[in-house]
């Protein structure tokens, strides 16, 4: 069984959304122990916390589900990632090019509906298309 790191939107859909559809896909992967967070994901999801359930939900969450570290590499990887696409016109997020350097080095793929993720070198799983 291969794990999955869930990009904030999945954690989000599996946190809020009753009848979300990453949110099922997350639930599943949870269960399976096939779920992965990572610092930039911890982060986000903080940032976004509505209040003191959430933070405990929150709590709960990153004590049950494995984080993966970040190395100095990754930083230097996500970096080069960005700088090429921006010689390509393409500019996205710091998050999520480390995000995608994280899931590349670990060799999993990243739950996801986010379309930054296709212009980044890594798997993604997208349920929704």
């Amino acid at each position: 069984m291969s794990k999955i790191l869930i990009d904030t939107c999945a954690w989000i859909d599996f946190l809020r959304s009753k009848k979300g559809v990453l949110g099922d896909y997350v639930a599943i992967a949870v269960e399976r122990e096939q779920a992965l967070l990572c610092g930039p994901v911890v982060t986000e999801l903080l940032q976004g916390a509505k209040g003191a359930k959430e933070m405990q939900q929150l709590e709960i969450l990153f004590s049950a589900v494995e984080i993966l570290d970040v190395i100095n590499n990754d930083w230097v990887e996500a970096g080069v990632q960005l700088q090429n696409l921006r010689q390509n016109g393409i500019t996205l997020p710091l998050t999520d090019a480390l995000i995608a350097t994280l899931a590349t080095r670990n060799l999993v793929s990243v739950l996801t509906v986010d379309k930054h993720f296709k212009y980044l070198a890594v798997t993604i799983i997208n349920p929704i298309e």
